[in-house]
C-alpha cells in the first residue's frame, strides 16, 4: 500500500512544530519590507520626482510627446489651470488643450 500524501507530511510539520522559537519566523520575514522599500518604492519615488520636474520645466516652442502618444509643440503653458495647448498640425494650425500631466517626455526642449 502506498503512503498517504498525510502520512509523509504530518511528520514534517510536527517536526517543525516541535521548535517553539517563534522569533525565528519573525527574523525571515523582517527583510521583506526593507526590500520592497529599496527595490520598488525608492526607484519609482525617483523617477517620480524626475516627471515632476519635467512637468514644471515645460515652456512655450517644447516638442513634447503625449501619454496618448499626441506629438505636439508647445505654444503656451497655464500652471494655475494645469493645462498647456500644444500645435500638432504646422500646416494647418491646429491645436490642442491637454492637462501638464498629459506629458509623457520632452522629445526637444526650445532653444530659448
Amino acid at each position: 500500500m502506498m503512503p498517504g500524501l498525510f502520512d509523509v507530511i504530518g511528520p514534517i510539520f510536527a517536526q517543525a512544530a516541535g521548535n517553539d522559537n517563534s522569533w525565528t519566523g519573525f527574523l525571515i520575514l523582517l527583510p521583506i519590507p526593507v526590500l520592497f522599500y529599496f527595490m520598488i518604492w525608492l526607484p519609482q519615488q525617483q523617477q517620480e520626482k524626475k516627471r515632476r520636474a519635467m512637468i514644471d520645466a515645460l515652456k512655450k516652442n517644447d516638442k513634447v510627446v503625449t501619454i496618448a502618444g499626441i506629438f505636439g509643440t508647445v505654444t503656451s503653458v497655464d500652471p494655475d489651470q494645469d493645462k498647456i495647448v500644444l500645435r500638432i498640425d504646422d500646416d494647418k494650425g491646429v491645436k490642442i488643450g491637454v492637462t501638464r500631466a498629459s506629458v509623457a517626455r520632452v522629445l526637444e526642449p526650445s532653444s530659448d
